[in-house]
């Protein structure tokens, strides 16, 4: 993919999340649309949802909060907060899990490489 790409707040389109009935994702850049490497993409998660315990086998997870209150627990690690303004990283084959989620949740989501 070698064309820029420009999103605008009025543009963004949401659709639910493909594992959790609660939540919303918006993909900024893929490959299924783009052909791109990486994935990027915003989340929603109300306040109350359940995520699972979970991996992503072939790509780094990396997060950034844009508002919302939650905790992060990833494997050999332990649990931290998750806050407006937190950065996470999260390499490929690593177990982990968002869970007590206080108030909604955005993040900015980007896989690396892209999501199969």
């Amino acid at each position: 993919m070698k064309e820029s790409k420009i999103v605008q707040p009025t543009e963004i389109k949401w659709e639910p999340h493909p594992q959790l009935k609660t939540a919303e994702v918006s993909y900024l850049l893929s490959r299924r649309d783009e052909n791109a490497d990486l994935t990027c993409l915003l989340v929603r998660l109300p306040a109350g949802t359940q995520v699972e315990k979970h991996i992503h086998e072939n790509s780094d997870d990396i997060i950034y909060v844009v508002k919302g209150k939650a905790k992060m627990w990833i494997d050999q690690v332990g649990v931290f907060p998750m806050v407006e303004g937190a950065f996470i990283r999260i390499p490929k084959g690593v177990l982990h899990q968002p869970h007590d989620i206080e108030e909604d949740l955005l993040v900015y989501d980007v896989f690396y490489p892209y999501l199969a």
